[in-house]
């Protein structure tokens, strides 16, 4: 711990007591120094005790003030006058203008050695570095040990305890916690930092009006940074450190999660193109702990509002899945369904759920169910079952042979057309209604002629024998475009 103009009070060996000032001062102390220039400020600075035998104090009461207005500015910590040498017999001036300003002036007794109270400081400051140091090498053993997978949680608890200060890890962007499991910002630093950035000011050092806090982001993870306060090894110094470690831990998760998830988009195609046995399959879902008997297939149609990161932020959550990004659809595996709610808030978006897969083979099956569930999802009902998926829409099939029917007894003529000419009929349907039969806005989007649009909707109706001009034939052609989709997983253009 530093040395205080208190602590200089309260050694009998230095025999020094206040004159006038802050009593109880808990002013640190950086260096002593003996100074008898009528301008000692131009030597010394912040943290700094001026010690004097008193030659250089001036005898005129505004010369006083000045001499002591300057320290101040100056940010010197104190004044240190050895008692009975060479100080003015009146410093009146001298002491009122100090308690003013809250600047503690000591009297020191003449048989002390100024060079005594250096050496003070000097042992005090010896002894916070060598905490320090101390401090570092337990850093890098929790280190060590948080590689043997201590946990980031338990790895910031050990490393508060190291420096005996308060540690928080959080987002920058939400200042919400950075991983599931760690600590929220006290809402007193949380209010702190919402103000510092609405001013716009740097986040690096915060008050909260009785203890300050140290903020810096981890190396090369700007939106991931630390909060640390309390404890007296704590400064920037000491904060590299940590950041250090933690950054470290920090990236052998992510290595981890993107391991995890290389393999578990693996084996999800390998399951989808039945390119493995029944126990080879049951195996590998074992390895990568997602039992068959409880594990669930989800469907997830990705949208502009799904965040683009979503593999960094699905790691900072303690929900274990397998994954593979296909275009816009993301086909999930996870072995508990209940804990979909945090994954469908991170996506943001449309999710249907399969029923129990109960057997690796089972994939495709369950791929298509979740599909069927997913297709029956509304803006008031976001997450679809597959047990319950008609309860909304009850107008789209209620399972995949109905859906296989209903699509080839529409449109099965249109799509051999399409396969047989290299055409695109179903996607000029498609966009067609789904622009609410707009000419207009279908023939932009198709960056086609508008009379080429003309031409195809004709076509389609003559091949369909469906009317695109009346209810009955605009509702067949559309139920059959859904069908369709959840028949054999065609997605939207």
């Amino acid at each position: 711990m530093s040395l205080s103009i208190q602590d200089i009070i309260d050694n009998l060996s230095l025999r020094s007591r206040l004159l006038t000032g802050a009593a109880g001062t808990p002013r640190a102390l950086r260096w002593a120094h003996v100074c008898e220039l009528p301008d000692p400020s131009e030597w010394l600075g912040e943290g700094d005790l001026l010690m004097t035998t008193g030659i250089g104090i001036p005898r005129e009461a505004a010369a006083q003030r000045a001499y002591i207005g300057r320290l101040v500015e100056a940010k010197v910590s104190g004044l240190m006058i050895g008692e009975n040498m060479q100080a003015p017999g009146d410093l009146s001036a001298l002491q009122a203008q100090a308690e003013q300003l809250g600047f503690p002036v000591l009297i020191t007794h003449y048989s002390v050695p100024f060079s005594a109270v250096t050496k003070a400081i000097l042992d005090a400051r010896q002894h916070t570095e060598d905490q320090r140091r101390r401090a570092v090498v337990r850093l890098y053993e929790s280190a060590r040990i948080g590689l043997r997978h201590l946990g980031l949680p338990g790895l910031l608890q050990r490393l508060s305890a190291d420096v005996g200060g308060e540690l928080y890890l959080f987002d920058t962007r939400s200042l919400g916690v950075w991983h599931e499991g760690l600590a929220a910002l006290p809402a007193r630093w949380s209010e702190v930092l919402k103000a510092r950035v609405r001013a716009n000011y740097d986040l690096a050092r915060c008050h909260d009006g009785d203890h300050e806090a140290f903020v810096m982001a981890l190396p090369a993870m700007p939106e991931c940074a630390i909060l640390a306060t309390g404890g007296q090894l704590l400064d920037y110094g000491i904060l590299h450190h940590i950041a250090s470690v933690l950054a470290i831990e920090l990236e052998r998760l992510q290595s981890e999660h993107e391991r995890m998830l290389r393999l578990g988009s693996e084996l999800l195609d390998d399951l989808l193109n039945m390119r493995l046995s029944e126990r080879a399959a049951s195996a590998r879902l074992q390895q990568l702990n997602c039992a068959p008997h409880t594990a669930h297939l989800l469907v997830a149609r990705l949208d502009h509002a799904a965040p683009k990161d979503w593999q960094l932020q699905l790691s900072r959550q303690s929900t274990r899945v397998l994954a593979r990004q296909v275009g816009d659809e993301l086909v999930i595996l996870l072995d508990e369904p209940e804990s979909y709610a945090p994954l469908q808030a991170l996506l943001d978006c449309h999710l249907g759920i399969s029923a129990v897969l109960g057997a690796g083979l089972r994939v495709p099956e369950a791929l298509r169910e979740a599909r069927l569930a997913v297709a029956h999802a509304t803006p008031e009902r976001r997450v679809v079952d597959y047990a319950n998926a008609l309860e909304e829409t009850f107008w789209l099939p209620a399972d995949l042979e109905q859906a296989q029917r209903t699509y080839r007894r529409v449109l099965g003529s249109l799509a051999d057309y399409d396969a047989h000419n290299g055409s695109q009929l179903i996607h000029t349907l498609r966009v067609f209604l789904q622009h609410n039969r707009s000419w207009q806005k279908s023939a932009l989007l198709l960056n086609v002629h508008k009379q080429t649009l003309v031409y195809r909707v004709r076509r389609i109706e003559e091949i369909t024998g469906r009317s695109l001009d009346d209810t009955e034939g605009v509702v067949a052609l559309w139920i059959a475009l859904r069908s369709m989709d959840i028949a054999i997983g065609l997605r939207p253009d």
